[in-house]
């Protein structure tokens, strides 16, 4: 899951390393958030559980993610 950890790189000016790790921590948290019953869903759309999605399975379930993100960190207009 590269594609949060660029735009933090590209948005906020981190390194890879600090862009990796703050991707970690927000998925951590959003994860968190997530009822008990839907955390296979939600792994399914970060593309942690079930093995490796192709890039357009992951960019379909990311778009959401994305945006409810930039909007968290008031990047969206």
């Amino acid at each position: 899951m590269n594609e949060i950890s660029q735009l933090l790189q590209q948005r906020f000016g981190l390194s890879a390393d600090q862009a990796q790790e703050a991707e970690n921590a927000i998925l951590g948290l959003v994860r968190a958030k997530v009822p008990a019953q839907f955390q296979g869903i939600f792994d399914s759309l970060i593309g942690q559980a079930g093995g490796q999605q192709d890039a357009s399975a992951q960019s379909g379930g990311l778009g959401g993610l994305l945006g409810a993100a930039e909007g968290l960190l008031g990047m969206k207009s």
